[in-house]
């Protein structure tokens, strides 16, 4: 038996496994960066304080990563406008 040839195999896979992973999650980063830009694009039409405060009071109640994520750049957005 070869142990060398195994061995050669084993590292093989594990490298092609450690590659694959790391291909995947920088996808994983990109779309979500991506969407991130969309959304920031698109609250961007509410620029004065008075929208803002429209739209935060919407999502007052909501308490989800996504909805954080709207405050956090409508938060921006009101800095922007003052």
């Amino acid at each position: 038996m070869n142990t060398n040839a195994n061995k050669s195999t084993t590292t093989s896979r594990r490298s092609l496994q450690l590659w694959t992973s790391v291909r995947d999650e920088l996808r994983e980063r990109r779309q979500t960066r991506n969407e991130r830009r969309a959304l920031e694009r698109e609250l961007s039409a509410y620029s004065t304080p008075a929208e803002i405060d429209d739209l935060l009071a919407v999502i007052e109640t909501e308490d989800s990563p996504a909805a954080n994520q709207v405050r956090a750049i409508l938060g921006r957005n009101l800095q922007l406008a003052s």
